[in-house]
């Protein structure tokens, strides 16, 4: 046998074996997709504290002037509720979400989708595998060429000659052999080392690209299932297509060798710097179609995953419109929540003792109100509401950096609420212990004109919580008043039951919490004394001093 057909044979087989170990790596995946919705998991979650999913949201929130700003997302722990949610195959899905639950208007789960996603097996599992194939690629902005991506790189044309270089040195064997195989080793090392070269630069670009084009064809196919979006028909962007075939990723392939034999086929001829080119070409004329593509896979991914967390609830609701009223509502992301129903009339102020219940509540309402908005459900059996702005001002830190104490950053977290709510038509705002950072005096009279100038807005639902029973008597015309109570057990220490009351706390726990947690016995009951001299004294401050 001669040794070309000797290397044929070689090359077909590994050809074949790379094939091989591609069908069965898909097969496998195909068979764990398979069981993902009865053991209600995640085909793969991404771990690590470098993986963002923001980079859609920095370019769609430049459009929109309403949207759940960083201070309300931290206070409300979104990143856990993210991931709560994160039943996602793709990076799309991921942004996409991440893009909802800061409720950026028109990103929601269609309820439509959601329930043929649930109660259609074969539907959900080809929208599954689909989704699956496109996959993940971490900290990926895919999402740039759907908002007007510039780039100052311009093709250069001679780089299709240098590209033939390989094949026009083989005329150099007309002069002899040596010069022959000089000039082919002379044109391949020169192409290879421009080719890596260029992928070096360009890399990170290069791979958005390449997942862009993957979003295509996804969408494409997801497009074919004709179950939703029976109203978006962007054009077909034909031309493209193709290159799902070409830019050949190895970064999740690196045991593949037929895949490795090609890679080094392209990067002898340099066919990623020409593929790149005409790719980006192709983005910046089709950018509106391109950006309705990646909203199509993004709200298959995000439906699927609602779909995949409702599983996972006691209970859940999907909201109504009216006035806000809700019935046994309770916390996400508690494992074992109490919890409550609300009637929202007018403004309310929570009182309480420590660790009663009054954030937790506030907290809950905020979160129940982005999801709704969100995801189209509420973890509650009754939820109304009418849409609008979520701003809280509750878990604030001293910035150190910054150079701010606790009460200027709490001076600047609420005037952004005071500003906001002159700005959007529906809001609704969580305050909780609304100026502790300063003095008595000074707060009491700071948070009654603050109080009173955010409720007097006849477009704003505020929750404010207290330890200032002082407030209630100055408020009791304008506000409603809820608390929360403790009760002693017979082992002596404090329990809470952390259900919502009408009225105002009769009881407080500071004192009795240090008895529980063991501090000195001297400063338990020197404080318990200074407390009786106070009260007998009454230096307390009192309302009418205002």
């Amino acid at each position: 046998m001669p040794w070309w057909g000797t290397y044929f044979i070689i090359s077909l087989g590994v050809l074949i074996l790379g094939i091989g170990l591609a069908i069965s790596d898909k097969l496998k995946k195909k068979n764990k997709i398979k069981k993902l919705w009865d053991h209600k998991t995640v085909l793969t979650r991404p771990k690590g504290n470098h993986i963002k999913y923001h980079q859609y949201f920095d370019f769609v929130k430049a459009q929109h002037n309403s949207y759940i700003d960083d201070i309300t997302w931290n206070d409300l722990d979104l990143n856990r509720i993210f991931t709560k949610l994160n039943y996602n195959f793709s990076t799309v899905g991921e942004e996409y979400m991440y893009a909802a639950l800061r409720n950026i208007p028109k990103h929601t789960a269609l309820e439509s989708l959601l329930e043929k996603l649930k109660d259609n097996r074969i539907l959900r599992e080809k929208v599954s595998f689909i989704l699956a194939d496109l996959g993940r690629s971490t900290n990926n902005n895919a999402s740039r060429f759907a908002f007007k991506h510039q780039s100052h790189e311009q093709y250069n044309y001679w780089m299709m000659l240098v590209s033939l270089l390989p094949i026009l040195s083989l005329f150099s064997f007309y002069f002899g052999l040596s010069i022959g195989i000089f000039t082919v080793m002379l044109a391949i090392g020169i192409v290879m080392s421009l080719s890596m070269n260029f992928k070096s630069k360009s890399e990170l670009l290069y791979d958005d690209l390449f997942y862009a084009v993957k979003i295509i064809d996804t969408s494409a196919q997801l497009l074919q299932l004709n179950e939703s979006h029976h109203d978006i028909k962007p054009p077909r962007m034909r031309s493209i297509k193709f290159l799902s075939y070409l830019m050949l990723s190895d970064d999740n392939n690196e045991a593949n060798i037929a895949l490795q034999l090609v890679n080094a086929l392209k990067m002898l001829f340099n066919t990623d710097y020409h593929i790149y080119h005409y790719a980006l070409r192709i983005l910046r004329k089709n950018q509106a179609s391109y950006a309705e593509y990646y909203q199509i896979v993004g709200q298959y991914d995000l439906s699927y995953s609602v779909s995949m967390y409702r599983r996972t609830l006691p209970y859940y609701t999907l909201p109504e419109i009216g006035p806000l009223h809700t019935e046994e509502i309770y916390h996400p992301l508690l494992t074992r929540p109490v919890s409550n129903d609300y009637t929202h009339d007018r403004g309310i102020l929570l009182t309480g003792s420590n660790a009663s219940g009054k954030s937790t509540f506030m907290k809950t309402i905020a979160l129940n109100i982005i999801l709704a908005q969100a995801i189209n459900t509420t973890t509650s059996e009754v939820f109304r509401y009418k849409p609008g702005n979520v701003l809280t001002s509750m878990n604030l830190e001293d910035s150190l950096a910054k150079g701010e104490s606790y009460f200027i950053a709490e001076i600047k977290s609420i005037k952004r609420i005071i500003q906001a709510i002159a700005a959007y038509p529906v809001t609704y705002i969580f305050i909780d212990e609304i100026l502790r950072g300063t003095n008595t005096k000074e707060r009491i009279s700071s948070a009654t004109a603050i109080l009173n100038h955010i409720n007097n807005n006849k477009n704003t639902t505020l929750f404010a919580a207290t330890h200032d029973i002082e407030l209630t008597e100055i408020l009791k015309d304008t506000f409603d008043f809820y608390y929360f109570r403790e009760h002693l057990t017979d082992n002596n220490d404090i329990e809470f039951d952390y259900t919502i009351r009408k009225g105002v706390t009769t009881t407080s726990n500071a004192i009795e919490l240090m008895r529980i947690y063991k501090y000195p016995e001297h400063i338990y009951d020197g404080a318990k004394e200074t407390l009786n001299t106070i009260k007998s004294l009454n230096i307390a401050f009192k309302p009418h001093e205002l």
